[in-house]
């Protein structure tokens, strides 16, 4: 919309021409061709959110929102929810939560757990339209992400891409929430070894490229989980249960850094991805 800004995520945007431009007296400025690269403007407030290539195609944020919440009342799982919508880089990013406040289950006594839904746009071609359905563990505010409690639509920033937020897939995500109670309840009666969990770290979350057959791994970001999986030990048990919360805590408590929205999307992935070994079936 061009007229009255409503939100912080509501603002117009266009694409616009690049010129290339040289410090070289004499020498003219010259157009960037569309099909090689457009900048993508902030028009409000005349601000270049990101450059993008020529397969790129503009979703609107409140696009974005607005499918998404369509999606949600479309699968019909409950009405009784909150929502918060985030924008960082300048508008060139959004993050948006709905969380059901109706929806929770308790793996242990007392560890409580919400659903909720998460969703992604951006402007520079970063973060992909993405939804995805997982639990939020309110014990320390972190969010559950695993292979089961995910369930993700993506669509990429390309003139193919289909902005239809999948009602199915929320009402999928939320069946297989409440059916991760016994799993969790599971995990908090298996024993996991101070040696165990650090090996897991190692070869799942901490790894490093590695030239020799020597493997590495990022030291600190190691100390860092091994001092959370002890917090963790002493809240719930030495378990898979903790450490599952080690893990998730770790992606999501990101403010310290520079860029934690964008931390916290890379360490989530890291997360998903280690959840998917035999390890977690057993």
């Amino acid at each position: 919309m061009d007229g009255l800004i409503l939100n912080d995520w509501d603002f117009p945007v266009q694409e616009m021409d690049l010129w290339a431009t040289s410090n070289l007296e004499g020498v003219p400025d010259i157009e960037v061709p569309r099909h090689i690269q457009r900048a993508i403007v902030r028009t409000d407030t005349n601000q270049v959110l990101g450059t993008v290539g020529k397969n790129y195609k503009i979703e609107k944020h409140e696009d974005v929102i607005s499918s998404i919440f369509d999606a949600v009342n479309n699968a019909n799982i409950s009405k009784d929810y909150t929502s918060k919508i985030e924008v960082f880089d300048n508008g060139a990013k959004m993050k948006g939560t709905i969380m059901f406040d109706d929806m929770v289950i308790e793996p242990t006594v007392g560890d409580y757990i919400k659903f909720q839904v998460l969703f992604y746009n951006s402007y520079d071609g970063s973060w992909a339209v993405q939804q995805s359905a997982m639990g939020y563990r309110l014990f320390c505010k972190n969010g559950c992400a695993d292979k089961d409690t995910i369930a993700k639509t993506v669509a990429k920033h390309t003139l193919n891409g289909d902005l239809k937020a999948s009602a199915s897939k929320i009402e999928h995500g939320s069946q297989r929430f409440f059916h991760n109670q016994a799993r969790y309840t599971i995990w908090s009666n298996t024993p996991v070894s101070d040696l165990v969990a650090e090996n897991f770290f190692k070869a799942h979350i901490c790894k490093m490229p590695s030239k020799t057959s020597e493997p590495r791994w990022n030291k600190k970001d190691l100390e860092r989980l091994m001092t959370l999986w002890g917090q963790n030990k002493m809240e719930v048990g030495a378990n898979k249960w903790a450490l599952y919360n080690t893990c998730t805590y770790w992606s999501t408590h990101t403010q310290d850094f520079k860029a934690p929205a964008n931390l916290t999307r890379a360490r989530e992935n890291i997360i998903s991805k280690a959840m998917k070994i035999d390890f977690w079936n057993n």
